[in-house]
């Protein structure tokens, strides 16, 4: 025979436990997008990893710059959401014929000759017919500073990765940072 007290620490570890399975399974899956499908997130996250690397600290990628991105433009800026579209469109189309591979599954050198070759907009215009390459290459390269470089409460720079970087205090609070 169970006590009531028995009973009730059972039922709340029971529904405690129902609750926790929708998150559960959430991460076990790939991280959803309001702004972005798997493929296009993947571009976007293999674009800012080479702006800003993972080394000693968190790269781009990993400190959240794509959900910073995905959020500036689903909360703020929805109209710079069909400039990533075509930006992204474009490179993919070029990756997939020039190496008939996508963005993100090229190799480290290649992402990097690609970029450079778009930043001097040196890739063929017919890519770039919908949005010139150069204005794509400058807004991803913006907004991945701004995101990684930026307060966490914005969805990038994950576990204050680019303060710890910088040594600067965090959270920040004006008047308090103390430099050496």
């Amino acid at each position: 025979m169970v006590n009531r007290r028995a009973f009730i620490k059972r039922c709340f570890a029971l529904y405690g436990s129902l609750l926790l399975m929708p998150a559960c399974k959430k991460e076990m899956g790939r991280q959803q997008y309001r702004c972005f499908s798997i493929d296009e997130s993947e571009c976007l996250g293999a674009i800012c990893e080479q702006f800003i690397p993972t080394d000693e600290y968190l790269g781009a990628k990993e400190a959240g710059v794509i959900n910073f991105i995905d959020k500036l433009l689903y909360q703020r800026f929805p109209e710079l959401e069909p400039d990533y579209k075509k930006g992204i469109r474009a490179l993919e189309k070029y990756s997939m014929d020039v190496f008939q591979k996508t963005f993100a599954n090229l190799s480290w050198e290649q992402q990097y000759t690609v970029l450079q070759q778009m930043e001097r907009k040196e890739l063929p215009e017919t890519y770039w017919e919908e949005i010139p390459q150069k204005k794509f290459f400058d807004m991803v390269l913006r907004n991945t500073m701004q995101g990684y470089y930026g307060s966490p409460r914005h969805g990038g720079n994950r576990d204050y990765v680019s303060f710890r970087m910088m040594r600067l205090d965090y959270p920040l609070l004006v008047g308090q940072n103390r430099y050496e």
